[in-house]
């Protein structure tokens, strides 16, 4: 029963993390049109702000997840920063130039982190009471890895009801659509394009930070996860919010049975999976 259930657990709270990534990366690509490799060093500099905040403290539930929070939002005013400061100059040019663009500012951003907090390995606590694990069928599952699990299900709840419930959801598909015409109608398309980019930010942050108890923070941290990140996004079709959390699900699941299973497949079963599902759906799964 363990070496089934304890996978899919595993692989589900990696699907979750991966989806709080890619479904920022899959926003600012289907509204502004950019691969953004930026969002890598958004998630690295979100663990480490949330490691400055709670670094030494004993901390409660309550507490930590109010520090992911504040890191969300100061990653998410650095996007706004970087948004308004870099991209806007190029969003008229090929697209190669602002993916370009994003992978300098992924680079300097590194750098600075390092200045910063240095080339160390640091690490970020589990908050109190989810150290453990939950007993269950004698096996003990990770009681963190349950909570990254709900915590991505609300928050994907929470997108697909702002996108298809909400107005400034539908002027947000609208400027997806045809920014011209939407910017016709007297709509702020560039406040739009700046929303959505700080909205993209804040996701990538708040992962950095769930994902801290679970890892070492190193500078070159978001190039790891940016990787991953890119691939479910292409894999669920580029522009799908549904797409990336079934991508992500998908290739988590591959990945964590894989390396259950095979060992010799660790650290190759995530990509191994994504070759498969892009030879069945080679335009992604929900394009």
């Amino acid at each position: 029963m363990s070496a089934v259930l304890l996978p899919l657990v595993n692989g589900l709270s990696q699907a979750m993390l991966l989806f709080l990534i890619a479904s920022g990366l899959t926003l600012v690509f289907g509204v502004l049109g950019i691969l953004n490799f930026s969002h890598g060093a958004f998630f690295m500099i979100g663990a480490y702000v949330g490691y400055s905040l709670i670094q030494g403290q004993d901390l409660s539930i309550g507490y930590f997840f109010l520090v992911v929070v504040l890191a969300g939002i100061a990653v998410g005013l650095l996007g706004m920063l970087i948004e308004v400061i870099v991209l806007r100059r190029i969003y008229k040019v090929d697209e190669i130039f602002a993916l370009i663009a994003t992978f300098a500012v992924l680079l300097i951003l590194e750098g600075g982190a390092h200045q910063i907090w240095g080339a160390n390995y640091l690490s970020v606590s589990f908050p109190q009471g989810l150290e453990g694990g939950l007993n269950f069928f004698d096996m003990v599952i990770p009681a963190y890895s349950i909570t990254v699990i709900v915590i991505g299900l609300v928050i994907g709840a929470i997108i697909y009801f702002t996108l298809q419930k909400t107005s400034f959801g539908k002027l947000i598909r609208a400027a997806a659509a045809d920014a011209k015409m939407t910017n016709a109608l007297g709509v702020n398309v560039p406040m739009i394009y700046t929303s959505v980019f700080i909205a993209g930010a804040f996701l990538a942050g708040v992962a950095g930070l769930i994902a801290a108890p679970t890892t070492v923070l190193t500078p070159t941290l978001g190039m790891t996860f940016i990787i991953q990140a890119f691939g479910a996004v292409v894999v669920g079709g580029l522009g799908s919010i549904p797409g990336a959390l079934v991508a992500s699900v998908v290739l988590s699941l591959i990945d964590s049975y894989l390396t259950s299973f095979v060992p010799s497949f660790a650290g190759v079963a995530f990509f191994f999976g994504m070759v498969i599902m892009l030879m069945i759906k080679p335009k992604g799964i929900l394009a």
